[in-house]
């Protein structure tokens, strides 16, 4: 399953902020809903979400594009092959 965001309803949603908020980026590592570590992290134009912990490890499951506090991109279920 494919899901559109924005950087703000995925942060909401699905990740608890694990470093200083946005005055830092959204480079980093993030921890998940289900309690694991996801990493954000630029690759080329855009940035890409790689899933650092768990059953999923080392899968990339999110792609994005913007700056400042304005992101768009997708993100999928760890569990599907379509990213």
């Amino acid at each position: 399953m494919t899901h559109t965001f924005t950087v703000a309803a995925l942060l909401a949603a699905n990740f608890a902020v694990t470093a200083p908020a946005f005055a830092a980026g959204i480079e980093g590592n993030w921890r998940t809903q289900s309690g694991g570590t996801a990493a954000i992290a630029k690759c080329g134009a855009a940035y890409c979400i790689t899933l650092k912990t768990g059953a999923h490890s080392g899968k990339r499951i999110g792609k994005f594009t913007g700056s400042g506090n304005k992101f768009k991109g997708k993100i999928t279920d760890p569990a599907d092959d379509a990213e």
